[in-house]
């Protein structure tokens, strides 16, 4: 999932950038998602807040209550992977915002071919997203792109025979077998049970004696066997 959030105070112009992002994403098949506020707000706050796969932010150098330096500010205070557009109509501050090493992608003047601009750096978002970071799957017939780092843990579901996969703020269940999907993952996932992987950095707490894993957004899951408490005693 790509959650697209612009932030920009002229209702046009928030509807314009919409159509440029369904536009870029029309030829390819990917899930995305976009978010609109005309000014900083609680909304906005909280999709800062709310970690998710990626996220990619249209921000207008001059709002109402907070500029969109600013607001890149508060988004690099808990986030330094998300990618950051800056509309401006002053393109004579781009070297003064570079100061700021926001790690900001993008510069685009609302008066230099403003549509072909933002579109391009839209286009090598899309084509560029880091695939060691990221795995992308189909659930319920949409494709899904996640991060690695914000997956819990995979397991077999033996309700529906399927894979489960459990992130930060969701839950997917793949036509993949387990053994399949794990060629996919890296060494940050540790086999705990016959059926079940987790992810050894999201890792909060474990309760052995009673099988229980505990982590860092207070999800769990019982996929603990004996077999494994041992092993997973040494690396933790």
């Amino acid at each position: 999932m790509i959650n697209c959030i612009i932030c920009e105070d002229n209702n046009l112009v928030r509807e314009f950038h919409e159509k440029i992002i369904a536009k870029v994403a029309l030829p390819y098949d990917f899930n995305y998602e976009v978010y609109s506020c005309d000014k900083y707000s609680a909304k906005l706050k909280n999709l800062i807040n709310t970690p998710s796969d990626i996220k990619v932010y249209l921000l207008d150098l001059e709002l109402p209550n907070k500029s969109g330096i600013d607001i890149a500010h508060e988004i690099r205070r808990v986030d330094w992977d998300s990618v950051i557009i800056i509309l401006t109509s002053h393109d004579e501050l781009e070297l003064k915002l570079l100061k700021e090493k926001l790690l900001i992608l993008d510069f685009i003047s609302k008066f230099d071919d403003y549509e072909k601009r933002l579109s391009e750096t839209l286009d090598i978002i899309i084509k560029k997203v880091d695939t060691k970071k990221m795995i992308s799957f189909k659930s319920n017939k949409e494709l899904h792109y996640v991060k690695l780092d914000n997956i819990l843990y995979v397991n077999k579901d033996n309700d529906t025979d399927k894979t489960k996969v459990v992130t930060i703020d969701n839950e997917y269940l793949i036509r993949d077998s387990l053994s399949n999907f794990l060629k996919r993952l890296d060494s940050r996932f540790f086999q705990t049970h016959r059926a079940c992987y987790v992810n050894l950095n999201k890792i909060k707490m474990v309760d052995f004696k009673n099988s229980i894993i505990y982590f860092n957004n207070d999800k769990s899951t019982d996929y603990l066997s004996r077999n494994y408490k041992k092993e997973l005693r040494k690396v933790l």
